[in-house]
């Protein structure tokens, strides 16, 4: 069969495209049916669809990956519950800020007090003994333990309290 292997052939060549991203509306509470079904459609023709982001923070979006836009149409071409068939363009970064947040990193010292927001330690207070920056870490000494129990804690676990 001639023709199927430079459909696949072409499909090949668009995968070397560079990625674009569009956003699709489709209605509180589908996103996973949705994008479910556009990845099995994609996979079964053999689509150039890279990835699909089902945003957490917003309800009745989804955000399509792909290299060549008439595999994006192909892909959500009578897929039910989008509730706009014309994709939403989206800039790389914005999709990054959705898919990986900035957390917000105290800027802390030696001697700063903290509390400990997340993890083992939660609720906790500490007394900054050693920060490391470049592995987002901070050594402490947990001021309200029986006797001197020294922790390392990612410093977007802590919270400045005050500083000594």
């Amino acid at each position: 069969m001639p023709g199927s292997s430079e459909a696949k052939g072409e499909r090949r060549e668009a995968a070397g495209k560079p990625s674009k991203f569009y956003a699709f509306e489709v209605i509180g509470g589908t996103e996973e049916k949705v994008a479910l079904v556009i990845a099995q459609r994609a996979q079964a023709k053999n689509l150039d669809v890279r990835s699909i982001v089902i945003p957490a923070d917003t309800k009745g979006l989804i955000i399509v990956e792909v290299g060549d836009l008439v595999d994006l149409y192909e892909a959500v071409s009578n897929v039910r519950n989008i509730k706009r068939r014309r994709p939403l363009p989206i800039k790389p970064e914005e999709v990054e800020k959705i898919v990986k947040p900035v957390v917000e990193v105290p800027e802390l010292k030696e001697g700063d007090i903290v509390e400990v927001v997340a993890g083992a330690f939660k609720g906790r207070r500490g007394k900054v003994v050693e920060v490391s920056p470049s592995r987002g870490e901070a050594k402490i000494l947990i001021l309200d333990a029986e006797f001197g129990m020294f922790a390392t804690v990612s410093l977007d676990e802590v919270r400045k309290v005050e500083e000594e």
